[in-house]
C-alpha cells in the first residue's frame, strides 16, 4: 500500500456523498444551488481521477495500490487500486453521474421535495459504486457493495406510497443482498486460499498457481463469488429483479441499472479474471449463464411494449454478453487469452443504454405515454426526441458506423475463436446471432412506430388509462420545465451518443482515450473502422450481416408482436409465499415463540448436550484438575472466599424457586454484590467498583420496570420449581466444569502464549518498541486502545438501544400502559401500579443527604475518569458512578432537579458522546494512522510534575457521556411514568 495519490482517491470516492449531504443543508427552494452542488460532487470526483492520471499515470500492476490501515487486527484497510480497470470504471461512474445530476433537474422540474430526496441518494450511491471499483481490500469492497444494495432499495422504492414500487424494491434488495452474503462467504474463502485480504494479492496468488492442483476450498469460493456477481449483474435466473427495478424514476433507471450498479458483478468478473480464468469451472459457468441470459433478455425485450421494460431487458441481455465474453476469454488463442477490448465493450454499453433510458424518461415525461405502440407518429410530433431515440436504438442494434458495431464484431470474433478450438461453441455463436437479430428487430419496430400514422381519437381515448398509469409509475409525473432545464431532458443523451458515433466513425480518436485503460486487446492493435471490417471479411462479419438481415425481416413481420410476461417474475413471489406459509409455522411456533424462558432453556440445553457429547466421544481428554488448597493463603482468605462462594451459589439456587418477582430481583442483586466481594478479594478494585455500580443501576431499573408490568399469569407458578432448580444446577456444573478444564489446561502449559501476558507487557511501553497503550491500568488500556474497536461498537449499540427505549416509553401513554385492561388481557388487580400518582420516594432526610453526597460522587467520578488510564478507573466506571449519583439525586429531588444539573437531555447527550467517540476514533485516519490510534504526551502541572495525557481520553469521555445518558435517561423516564 505504498502507492501514491491516496488523498486524490479519498476525494474521488467520497466527494459525491459529501456533496449530497451538503444539499440537505440548503432550503428546499434553493433548486439552483442544490443542483450545482450535486453536479459539483461528481465533477470533483472526475477531477480527482484525472489529476491522478496526469500525476502518476495508469498502472496495470500492484504498484498502484495505495491506502492506510483502518482496523489492521481484522484485516480491514482503506486501500485503493487505481489501475486501468479501476480508473476506467471510476471515470464512467462519475462522468455519467454528472450527466444524470443535470438530467434530474430537467426531469423533476421544480419539484422541490423530489430534488431534496434525490440528490443525497444519488451521491450516496455514487460513492458506493466508486468504492467498489477502486477498493483493493476485499472487506472494504464488500462494505461498499452492500451500500449499493441499500441505496438502490431506497431509489427503486421512490414512490413510498405505491405498494408495487415498495414490493419491487424489496425484491431487488433481498435478491442482491442474498448475493452479497454469498459474496461475503466467497471472499472469506478466497482469503483462506490465498492468505491475503487484498484483491491484488488474491489475484497474484491464484494467477501464480495456474496448472497446479487447486486448493480444496477454491471451488466453493468460486461458486459463492459467482453467485454474488450473478445476482448483482442480473444473470439468469436472478435477472427478474432488474426489469422490476424500472419502477424507479428514470434518472435512477438510467444510472443505477444501465451504467453502474448492474455492472458491479461484471466488474468483479473482470477484476478476478487474471487470477481465476485458469480455474476449470470459470469458463463453463460464465459462458453458459452469460449466453442464456443474453438470448433470454433480448427475446423478452422484443416481446415487451413498455419503453423502460424493453430497455431493461436489453440491459439484461448485454450483461449476459459481457459475462459470456469474460468466460470465452479463458480460452487461449495462439498463446493469448481470447478477450478483445473488454473495457471498451463495457463503455459501449453505457454509451447507448444510458441515452435510451434518458430518452425514454423524456418521452414519458413530455408525451405522457410509456408504451411503444402508443408513440406512433412521434417523428412528426416530437422529431428531436424521436431521432435521438432512433440513433440510440441503432447503436443497440449494432449498426455500421457505431462503436457498438465494432464491439459486436469483437465479441463474435471471441465466439469464432472458441468454436475453432471446440465445435460446441458454435451453439454460443448461434445464440449470439439470435441475440443480435432480436436487437435489430427492436430497432426496426421503433422506426416503424415513430414514422407510422398517429393514433386515432378512439385509440387515444382507449389509451387514456395507460397514459395515467405512465404518469403514476416511477415518479414520471412532474411539472414541465422550459428553457435550458427543458433541454436537459435530452442533452445528456446527445452528449453520450456523440461518443458512441465518434467511436464508430473515427475509432482512432476513441482508441487514444481507451488504450491506457484497456486490459486485453488480443491481436487487435487498434479499434478497426467499419471500412476495415468490410475490407477484411470473415465469419464474424457474416454472422453480423446475417443477424441484420434476419432482424430486419423479423422487425417488419407480425411475428412476436404480442407482449408476453416473463415467467421468472413469479419466481420471487412464489419463494416468498412458500417461505411464509411453510416456514411461518416453524418460525412462530418453534424458533420465535415469544417466550424468553424457552429461548434460555434451548440455548442452555444445547450447551449441556454439547458438553455431554464431547465427554462421550473424547472421554480420555477430560482430566480431573488438581486444585490447590484453598486455605493456602491463610484461614481468613479461605473463610472469606468460602462465604462469598456460598452467597453466590446459594442465591443462584434459590432464584428459580422464589415466586415473587420483586424478591427475585433482590436475590439477583445479592448474587451480584457477592461477586463484587470476590473481585475485591482477588484484588480487582476497578472490576469491583464497576460491578457494584452496575448492580445498583440494575436493581433500580428492575424495580421500576416491574412496578409498571402486570403480574405473571398464574400458570407460570405451576412450573415444577424443583425441575427449574435442577436445570440450573446442571448448567452451573457444566459451566464450572468448562472453566476448570480451561484453567487446568492453561496451568499445565505455562509456556503457551497468553493474551493477558501480552496486554500487561504492552500496556505502558512495548518492550520491542511496537504498539503500546501508554497507561498502567491494563483494564482501561485494553478497553479504549487494544480493544477500542469493540468498545466503539458496544457504545454505538448502547446509544441506539437507548434511543429506541426513549421512543417506546414516550410513545405509550401512561393511561394505556398502566390502566388499560386490554394491554395484556389481564384483570385490573393483576397490575402492580394502582391508579393515580404513585407514592413519592423523596423525604427531607433523603434530600439533605443527597445534597452532600452528589458533589462528592461527581468529584470521585471525575477523579476516576482522569486517573483511569494509569490507575483503577476509566470512562465507563466514572460514567456508572456518575449515573448512580444522578439517578438517586433525581429520585430525591424530583423531575426538575435533573434538568437543573444535567442541562442536556439524555438523547442529545448520548448522540454527543457517540459523536465524540467516533471523532476520536476516526481522527488518526486523517494522519495516516489506523483507527483509534493513541497519541501520548506530558502536560506540565502547576507546582511541578506532569500529567501523562493520552488522546484516548476523549474516547473515554464519549463513553462516559453515553453511559450517563443511557442509565440516567432510562431511569428518569421510568420514574416519570410512575409519577
Amino acid at each position: 500500500m505504498d502507492g501514491p495519490g491516496l488523498p486524490l482517491m479519498l476525494v474521488a470516492v467520497f466527494a459525491p456523498v459529501l456533496a449530497g449531504l451538503a444539499t440537505l443543508i440548503l432550503p428546499k427552494g434553493a433548486l439552483g444551488a442544490r443542483t450545482a452542488i450535486a453536479i459539483l460532487g461528481a465533477v470533483v470526483s472526475i477531477g480527482a481521477l484525472v489529476s491522478y492520471i496526469n500525476a502518476y499515470g495508469v498502472a496495470q500492476d500492484a504498484s498502484a495500490v495505495t491506502g492506510l490501515p483502518f482496523v489492521p487486527s481484522v484485516h480491514l484497510f482503506i486501500s485503493f487500486q487505481p489501475d486501468g480497470l479501476g480508473l476506467f470504471f471510476g471515470l464512467l461512474i462519475s462522468g455519467i453521474g454528472a450527466l444524470i445530476a443535470i438530467y434530474a433537474r430537467g426531469y423533476f422540474g421544480s419539484d422541490r421535495d423530489s430534488l431534496f430526496r434525490f440528490y443525497p441518494m444519488l451521491g450516496f450511491f455514487m460513492t458506493a459504486m466508486m468504492g467498489i471499483v477502486l477498493s483493493d481490500n476485499m472487506l472494504s469492497m464488500l462494505l461498499f457493495w452492500e451500500m449499493t444494495s441499500i441505496s438502490s432499495f431506497l431509489l427503486i422504492g421512490w414512490e413510498r406510497d405505491n405498494p408495487r414500487a415498495v414490493r419491487l424494491a424489496v425484491q431487488a434488495l433481498i435478491t442482491t443482498a442474498m448475493g452479497g452474503l454469498a459474496l461475503l462467504g466467497g471472499v472469506i474463502l478466497l482469503a483462506q486460499v490465498s492468505g491475503s485480504w487484498s484483491l491484488q494479492g488474491v489475484i497474484e496468488t491464484l494467477g501464480a498457481s495456474h496448472g497446479e492442483t487447486p486448493h480444496r476450498l477454491l471451488p466453493w469460493a468460486f461458486l459463492l463469488v459467482f453467485l454474488g456477481c450473478a445476482t448483482k449483474s442480473a444473470q439468469w435466473p436472478f435477472h427478474f429483479w432488474l426489469p422490476g427495478a424500472m419502477a424507479a424514476p428514470t434518472p435512477v433507471s438510467a444510472y443505477l441499472h444501465s451504467a453502474t450498479m448492474v455492472k458491479a458483478g461484471v466488474y468483479l468478473f473482470a477484476r478476478f479474471f487474471p487470477g481465476l480464468h485458469g480455474f476449470e469451472y470459470w469458463m463453463p459457468a460464465l459462458v453458459f449463464f452469460g449466453a442464456v441470459t443474453m438470448v433470454l433478455g433480448a427475446y423478452l425485450a422484443l416481446r415487451s411494449v413498455e419503453l423502460k421494460r424493453i430497455f431493461a431487458y436489453t440491459t439484461v441481455s448485454q450483461l449476459g454478453l459481457l459475462t459470456c465474453a469474460y468466460g470465452l476469454g479463458a480460452i487461449e488463442h495462439h498463446g493469448e487469452l481470447n478477450l478483445i477490448w473488454p473495457t471498451t465493450q463495457i463503455l459501449n454499453h453505457a454509451l447507448y443504454k444510458a441515452p435510451l433510458f434518458i430518452l425514454a424518461g423524456a418521452i414519458i415525461h413530455v408525451v405522457g405515454k410509456k408504451e411503444a405502440p402508443q408513440l406512433r407518429g412521434l417523428a412528426r410530433s416530437k422529431p428531436l426526441l424521436a431521432w435521438l431515440t432512433l440513433l440510440a436504438a441503432y447503436a443497440l442494434a449494432g449498426g455500421p458506423f457505431t462503436l457498438s458495431f465494432t464491439m459486436k464484431e469483437a465479441f463474435l470474433y471471441q465466439v469464432y475463436h472458441a468454436a475453432e478450438h471446440d465445435s460446441t461453441f458454435w451453439i454460443v455463436a448461434g445464440m449470439a446471432v439470435v441475440t443480435a437479430m432480436f436487437n435489430v428487430a427492436i430497432f426496426v419496430r421503433f422506426v416503424l412506430i415513430f414514422f407510422g400514422r398517429e393514433a386515432s381519437e378512439r385509440e387515444t381515448s382507449e389509451a387514456a388509462q395507460a397514459v395515467e398509469d405512465a404518469h403514476g409509475s416511477g415518479g414520471e409525473d412532474h411539472a414541465h420545465e422550459t428553457g435550458f432545464w427543458a433541454m436537459c431532458l435530452w442533452l445528456p443523451a446527445a452528449i453520450l451518443l456523440i461518443g458512441q458515433y465518434l467511436g464508430g466513425i473515427a475509432p482512432h480518436l476513441l482508441e487514444r482515450v481507451m488504450a491506457p485503460f484497456e486490459t486485453h486487446a488480443l491481436y487487435w492493435s487498434h479499434l478497426p473502422s467499419v471500412l476495415e471490417a468490410f475490407g477484411h471479411p470473415g465469419p464474424p462479419l457474416v454472422m453480423s450481416l446475417t443477424a441484420i438481415v434476419l432482424g430486419a425481416a423479423l422487425g417488419v413481420s407480425p411475428l412476436w408482436r404480442r407482449p408476453v410476461e416473463d415467467a421468472h417474475n413469479r419466481l420471487f413471489p412464489w419463494i416468498l409465499r412458500t417461505l411464509q406459509r411453510r416456514g411461518g409455522w416453524l418460525y412462530t411456533h418453534v424458533l420465535q415463540t415469544g417466550s424468553f424462558h424457552m429461548y434460555v432453556y434451548v440455548v442452555l440445553t444445547a450447551l449441556i448436550a454439547g458438553l455431554v457429547y464431547v465427554f462421550a466421544v473424547h472421554r480420555d481428554g477430560f482430566q480431573m484438575v488438581e486444585l490447590e488448597m484453598l486455605w493456602g493463603p491463610g484461614a481468613g482468605f479461605f473463610l472469606a472466599a468460602t462465604s462469598l462462594t456460598i452467597l453466590v451459589c446459594g442465591s443462584a439456587l434459590v432464584l428459580p424457586i422464589v415466586r415473587s418477582r420483586m424478591v427475585r430481583v433482590l436475590i439477583l442483586g445479592a448474587s451480584g454484590f457477592s461477586v463484587t466481594g470476590m473481585y475485591l478479594l482477588y484484588q480487582a478494585p476497578d472490576l469491583a467498583l464497576t460491578q457494584l455500580m452496575f448492580e445498583i443501576i440494575s436493581v433500580i431499573l428492575f424495580l421500576l420496570v416491574l412496578r409498571m408490568l402486570p403480574e405473571e399469569p398464574k400458570r407460570w407458578h405451576e412450573i415444577d420449581r424443583i425441575g427449574r432448580a435442577t436445570f440450573g444446577v446442571l448448567v452451573g456444573l457444566a459451566v464450572g466444569w468448562i472453566t476448570l478444564q480451561v484453567g487446568g489446561y492453561v496451568d499445565a502449559h505455562p509456556d503457551m502464549p497468553r493474551v493477558g501476558d501480552w496486554l500487561i507487557q504492552n500496556a505502558h511501553h512495548a518492550p520491542d518498541g511496537g504498539r503500546d497503550g501508554g497507561g498502567d491500568n491494563v483494564v482501561n488500556v485494553t478497553l479504549v486502545d487494544f480493544r477500542g474497536y469493540d468498545t466503539l461498537g458496544e457504545v454505538t449499540v448502547l446509544a441506539i438501544a437507548a434511543m429506541g427505549v426513549f421512543a417506546l416509553i414516550v410513545a405509550v401513554p401512561a393511561s394505556s400502559a398502566s390502566r388499560n385492561e386490554d394491554v395484556c388481557h389481564l384483570p385490573r388487580e393483576a397490575y402492580h401500579v394502582p391508579e393515580g400518582p404513585q407514592p413519592s420516594l423523596t423525604s427531607s432526610l433523603f434530600r439533605t443527604a443527597m445534597r452532600l453526597i452528589l458533589p462528592l460522587s461527581l468529584m470521585f467520578a471525575a477523579y476516576m475518569f482522569f486517573k483511569g488510564h494509569n490507575e483503577p478507573g476509566g470512562g465507563f466506571i466514572a460514567g456508572l458512578v456518575m449515573s448512580v449519583a444522578l439517578a438517586v439525586y433525581r429520585m430525591a429531588e424530583g423531575q426538575r432537579a435533573l434538568r437543573r444539573i444535567l442541562p442536556i437531555k439524555p438523547g442529545p447527550l448520548a448522540a454527543l458522546g457517540l459523536a465524540i467517540a467516533l471523532a476520536t476514533a476516526v481522527f488518526p485516519l486523517l494522519l495516516g494512522d489506523p483507527l483509534l490510534r493513541s497519541y501520548q504526551g506530558e502536560i506540565p502541572l502547576p507546582g511541578g510534575g506532569s500529567y501523562h495525557f493520552a488522546s484516548v481520553l476523549f474516547f473515554d469521555l464519549g463513553v462516559l457521556f453515553v453511559v450517563v445518558a443511557v442509565s440516567v435517561g432510562i431511569i428518569n423516564r421510568l420514574t416519570e411514568e410512575l409519577e
